[in-house]
């Protein structure tokens, strides 16, 4: 979801990656509507809920974006050590921070926390501190945290296809991951974590597994970086495959697919593949989603053709808009949107707590007022959203980058580089040189 600002501690608004800020902004909105409208405009959600899954769109969109940049991120600097570096001081820092409060606030009885939470609290914490608590059986601190876990995924994976030198294997991997999804749909959930026990001997071995293999990788030995992120990538694919959460039964492969995607239009974009490649690749996995999502239908009992068409419905809105934004990347991105995007990471951790702080009053006025007088009190809403999410991207996510720009360095001045050159693949010409040749 979120990728890092420049040495300077931001980005311009206007730079070649706006479009991506702006369709981060997008998928946020998308997700803060599905989870506000449950107080106010529920009129409204009523209706558009019938035809669209908001909130899912919103996150794919961002799952979309994350394999778009992030994979090109790792190979354009070929450091394995300060990607992790980056992605950890990048996630934690307001991860933490978030995690913390809730926490507090529950203990005070301002918010509701799952009681397996308090009765294990180490359990709890390791399993956060390793950012993959939904794969692990243990129950979130805040909802909204189910992406982390799949974005921790999708970064083990994505490491140690770059260690094994099979980074170009991502988009045939994407058709694997769908057509697996599908054959297997739905995965029988928390084979390794059925009881809290179980979850708890988990969550320590993968904790030590995970510790010890970036430590491996962090040293910069090829043997041992190898040996290190094929370890993180076994991990990710076991719990993906024998611990998913039932919530994504049907769909926790093909959340990794959807990233994959992503990264198949960003080689498609620079020539490293033919655009058909990369349309195929979107193409199975978006059939596979469908029929993951109808058959999940099925199985509710839901299997009608207002249900299928939301479906079909949610797919569009995501897929359209990242499509959209690519075909108007070259033109100037709307500075509230780039804006959004830039802390949209601390909105999509922020604005579930607010929610739930606010929801006494909140409802209490989606109750009584008319629906224009909810105008307003949404606007207050997300205006303090918006306060409080700047104030946690300028005091939390922008120091935590910074640090770890100085870890890295510090880490390639103690052990030397661990950079090395990477086979993109051959750039595809462009086409008038392609008539050129056969001329």
């Amino acid at each position: 979801m979120p990728e890092e600002t420049n040495a300077a501690g931001g980005v311009a608004v206007q730079d070649r990656m706006a479009w991506l800020d702006g369709l981060r902004a997008v998928a946020v909105l998308l997700v803060v509507y599905a989870h506000l409208s449950r107080m106010l405009f529920r009129g409204a959600r009523d209706l558009s809920s019938e035809w669209l899954h908001a909130g899912t769109a919103g996150v794919m969109l961002f799952f979309l974006v994350s394999g778009y940049i992030i994979p090109a991120s790792l190979e354009r600097h070929g450091s394995l050590r300060t990607f992790w570096v980056s992605r950890l001081c990048r996630l934690l820092p307001l991860y933490v921070v978030v995690s913390a409060l809730v926490l507090a606030l529950g203990g005070a009885g301002l918010m509701p926390l799952d009681p397996a939470l308090t009765a294990d609290p180490l359990t709890a914490a390791v399993a956060h501190l390793t950012m993959l608590p939904q794969l692990l059986g243990v129950p979130l601190i805040t909802p909204v945290l189910w992406t982390l876990t799949f974005e921790m995924a999708f970064y083990l994976l994505v490491g140690a296809l770059f260690a094994l030198r099979l980074h170009r294997a991502g988009p045939p991997l994407a058709i694997v991951l769908a057509v697996a999804a599908v054959g297997a749909a739905p995965l029988a959930p928390k084979l390794l974590a059925a009881t809290p026990a179980a979850a708890r001997e988990l969550t320590l071995v993968v904790a030590a597994v995970l510790v010890l293999a970036l430590g491996a990788v962090a040293s910069g030995r090829r043997p041992a970086v190898v040996a290190g992120a094929a370890l993180l990538g076994g991990v990710a694919g076991l719990l993906l495959v024998a611990d998913q959460d039932p919530a994504h039964a049907w769909d926790g492969l093909l959340i990794i697919a959807v990233m994959l995607v992503g990264t198949a239009l960003h080689r498609a974009d620079h020539g490293r593949i033919r655009w058909w490649q990369a349309g195929a690749v979107a193409a199975v996995v978006a059939a596979a989603l469908l029929a993951n999502w109808v058959a999940e239908l099925a199985s509710l009992g839901g299997l009608t053709p207002r249900y299928v068409t939301r479906s079909v419905l949610t797919l569009l809105v995501f897929a359209g808009a990242f499509a959209l934004g690519r075909l108007t990347r070259r033109r100037r991105t709307p500075r509230p949107l780039a804006r959004l995007g830039l802390i949209s990471y601390s909105v999509y951790l922020v604005h579930y707590v607010l929610i739930e702080l606010l929801r006494p009053v909140l409802t209490g006025l989606g109750d009584r007022l008319p629906v224009l007088a909810e105008v307003p009190v949404a606007a207050a809403y997300l205006g303090l959203v918006a306060g409080v999410s700047w104030l946690t991207y300028r005091f939390v996510e922008l120091p935590g980058q910074r640090l770890g720009r100085r870890i890295a360095r510090w880490l390639t001045a103690r052990w030397g580089s661990d950079a090395r050159p990477v086979d993109l693949g051959v750039a595809q010409p462009p086409k008038r040189d392609l008539r050129a040749i056969a001329r």
